[in-house]
């Protein structure tokens, strides 16, 4: 049994991590819609955020300090204040015109991520941690059998690349809410389940390539939108990274 507090602090985390990786899905797969683009810079998810910048401290002294992003090597806790400031320095533009800011964002995801170019960005894991820059590597396969296993499937399978971004994102988010509805049912043992499989699905396909992916966003994205959905992606993943072994340990018990 839990006491009070440690219940909702646990669903917290719960929530908040299903809530970010379904909001990168939605970042990194090109949902450029007017109610998304409200959504990206609404107050839930500066509260998420926050919630996760916050979590940094209370996950490991040493994954904050983590110098990784970007020229200056910034550390995790930089990138979500980074992350923080442009959200909050564009929900003014976001509330007047919506629908302006949301042609610019399509524009910039075209530039950014399907039209090569010079401002071309590799969003699938592959290219990141293969021998030869190519689609569907072994590795996609791996990622396509976690998705299977878990009784998700892609509408977009074969045709696009399971090891997408967007699709990894996806799929992280499922098995959060799967595990948060679990807690929330009192079903603590499928719950640790989803978490561990998660976990371990973070440390191979995820965290090997996302520091890297995030860069590269940084670097390219002019307007810097991308660039800061890509610091909250590095943040979410090595905060995860840590609560998830935290969480595990806290409701197997």
């Amino acid at each position: 049994m839990f006491d009070e507090e440690l219940e909702k602090r646990i669903g917290m985390d719960l929530a908040c991590r299903a809530y970010l990786y379904d909001l990168l899905h939605e970042v990194f797969g090109g949902d450029c819609s007017s109610d998304s683009i409200a959504r990206y810079f609404g107050k839930q998810t500066r509260e998420m955020i926050a919630h996760e910048a916050a979590a940094l401290s209370d996950c490991s002294r040493e994954a904050n300090n983590r110098r990784i992003v970007g020229d200056g090597a910034r550390a995790l806790e930089q990138c979500a204040e980074a992350a923080l400031a442009y959200i909050d320095s564009r929900q003014g533009a976001v509330h007047e015109s919506p629908s302006e800011y949301a042609a610019e964002m399509k524009s910039d995801y075209a530039k950014l991520f399907q039209i090569p170019g010079d401002s071309y960005v590799s969003s699938w894991e592959s290219p990141y941690v293969g021998t030869e820059q190519a689609l569907f590597q072994c590795g996609t396969l791996n990622v396509r059998a976690a998705y299977h296993a878990a009784g998700l499937k892609l509408q977009a399978e074969r045709h696009f690349p399971d090891d997408h971004i967007a699709a990894m994102m996806e799929y992280l988010a499922y098995m959060g809410t799967r595990a948060y509805d679990c807690f929330a049912d009192g079903r603590d043992a499928e719950c640790v389940r989803a978490l561990r499989t998660s976990k371990d699905f973070l440390t191979s396909h995820v965290l090997t390539w996302i520091v890297a992916f995030a860069n590269k966003v940084i670097e390219k994205d002019t307007r810097g939108c991308y660039g800061a959905f890509a610091q909250v992606a590095t943040v979410v993943a090595h905060v995860d990274d840590v609560r998830l072994d935290l969480l595990i340990d806290r409701i197997g018990k």
